[in-house]
C-alpha cells in the first residue's frame, strides 16, 4: 500500500507542481475577470473551461519531456520503480491535476452564479476522461519526441482549434453519413467537444477510454524498450 501511495504521489510531490498549476488558474481567472468586468461575468466559467484545457495540455506535454530535457530520465527510469510504474505515476498526476482544475472551475461557477449541482458529477467525469485520453496521448508523443514544444504542438494541432475547425467543416459539408460518423467517433473530435459541453455520451466514453488505454499501452511498450 505504501508503495502504491508513493507511486501515485511521485510526480505531484515534485517542487512547483501544485504551485504552478494553481497560480496558472488564478492568473487566468483574474485576466478573465478584467475582460468580463464590464460585460457578462457569468460567461467566465465557460471561458475558463477552454483555458483549463490549454493548461492541462501544457502540463501533460511537460510531464515526461522534462525528464529528458533535465537529464533526469536515467535516474527516474532506472530507480526503484519500473518504467511502466513511472508512466502510471505520470497518468496519476494528470488525473489529480484535472481534479484540481475541476474544483477550481466549480468554485468559479459558484462565484459567478452559474453553479449547477446536477452537473457536478458529469463535469468531474468529463475532466477525468479528458485528462486520461489527452494525457496518455501526450505521453505517447513524448516518448518519441522527448521535446516539450514539439509534444505540445502535436497535441494542440490534433486535439484543439485547428483540427476541430477542419472536422466541423467536414461535418457541415455534403459528405456521406458514413464519413460523418467516422469523424464523430474520432478521439480528436470527441475530446474537446465533450469537455466543453460538460460530458460524454456512453459511446464517446467507450471510445475515449479505449483510446486512452491504447495510447498508454503503446507508450509503456516503447519506453520499456527505449535505450536510456
Amino acid at each position: 500500500m505504501e508503495r502504491v501511495l508513493k507511486l501515485i504521489t511521485l510526480d505531484i510531490r515534485k517542487k512547483g507542481f501544485f504551485n504552478n498549476l494553481i497560480i496558472s488558474l488564478f492568473v487566468a481567472a483574474f485576466i478573465l475577470f478584467l475582460i468580463c468586468a464590464k460585460g457578462e461575468v457569468q460567461a467566465m466559467p465557460k471561458m475558463m473551461l477552454k483555458i483549463i484545457s490549454y493548461i492541462l495540455l501544457v502540463i501533460f506535454s511537460f510531464s515526461l519531456t522534462q525528464e529528458f530535457s533535465n537529464k533526469t530520465d536515467k535516474m527516474i527510469f532506472t530507480g526503484i520503480f519500473s518504467r511502466i510504474e513511472i508512466m502510471l505515476s505520470k497518468l496519476s498526476s494528470f488525473i489529480i491535476a484535472a481534479i484540481v482544475c475541476f474544483i477550481f472551475y466549480e468554485i468559479l461557477s459558484i462565484a459567478c452564479n452559474t453553479f449547477d449541482s446536477k452537473m457536478l458529477l458529469n463535469n468531474l467525469y468529463a475532466f477525468i476522461i479528458f485528462a486520461v485520453t489527452l494525457g496518455t496521448f501526450e505521453l505517447l508523443v513524448s516518448v518519441f519526441s522527448s521535446n516539450f514544444l514539439l509534444t505540445g504542438i502535436i497535441g494542440y494541432v490534433l486535439y484543439f482549434d485547428l483540427i476541430l475547425a477542419l472536422l466541423n467543416n467536414a461535418l457541415g459539408s455534403g459528405r456521406s453519413e458514413a464519413v460523418k460518423h467516422v469523424i464523430k467517433s474520432l478521439p480528436f473530435y470527441i475530446a474537446n467537444t465533450g469537455f466543453y459541453s460538460g460530458g460524454y455520451t456512453v459511446n464517446q466514453s467507450i471510445i475515449m477510454i479505449c483510446c486512452g488505454v491504447l495510447f498508454l499501452i503503446l507508450a509503456c511498450a516503447i519506453i520499456d524498450r527505449k535505450d536510456i
